[in-house]
């Protein structure tokens, strides 16, 4: 890791996007290449008992944000390092003690492909889709952590190592991540839009 990223107290970098975008996948070699400590948020809430209840219908965990930012600041606080969190919540993770927000974004084709292949019912597919088109990650992540520490990276037709080189390069020049995207007028040219959203 590069001294001039740890002189701050900020040593905590978000990886965050739908499922599906290559979070885990970008988070652990990105955390290894710069010699970060690695938190999955999903496993750590398991851990932790962060989580409030099961949301049967949807099959996903309903995680206490209170006390698991909490649980965060802690772990953060203590840590020496620089941690990459990996989650898909990034206003779980103390805004205090984050530098900089990875979302990773992707062609809802090539998303929906993705998620088929992991074998994600129909509804599940469709519920993360339209989030992704409708940037919600993002928007969280913007409305959270702040436009200047928020940054998107296009993962649809990049390679992992790839990918990771393009996330070292926002931690050291932030203004290379500041792309915009925009999946509804994608599709509008493309002529899908009514296929994802009608």
């Amino acid at each position: 890791m590069k001294p001039e990223l740890l002189k701050t107290g900020r040593r905590a970098i978000v990886v965050t996007g739908t499922p599906g975008t290559g979070k885990t996948a970008v988070s652990k070699q990105l955390a290894h290449q710069i010699d970060a400590y690695y938190i999955s948020l999903t496993q750590f809430v398991i851990d932790k008992r962060l989580n409030h209840t099961i949301d049967r219908r949807r099959g996903t965990r309903v995680v206490n944000l209170e006390r698991t930012k909490a649980r965060l600041r802690k772990v953060l606080s203590n840590e020496k390092r620089m941690t990459v969190v990996d989650t898909h919540i990034p206003d779980a993770v103390p805004r205090e003690l984050v530098r900089s927000v990875i979302v990773l974004r992707c062609h809802p084709r090539v998303l929906e492909l993705r998620l088929h292949r992991k074998g994600w019912s129909g509804s599940k597919i469709r519920e993360n889709l339209l989030a992704e088109i409708l940037d919600s990650c993002y928007v969280t992540a913007v409305n959270y952590h702040g436009a200047r520490r928020t940054n998107q990276l296009d993962t649809s037709k990049v390679s992992l190592s790839k990918c990771v080189g393009q996330a070292k390069m926002v931690l050291t020049r932030p203004a290379a991540g500041k792309v915009r995207i925009d999946w509804i007028g994608v599709l509008n040219r493309e002529h899908n839009l009514r296929k994802y959203l009608g």
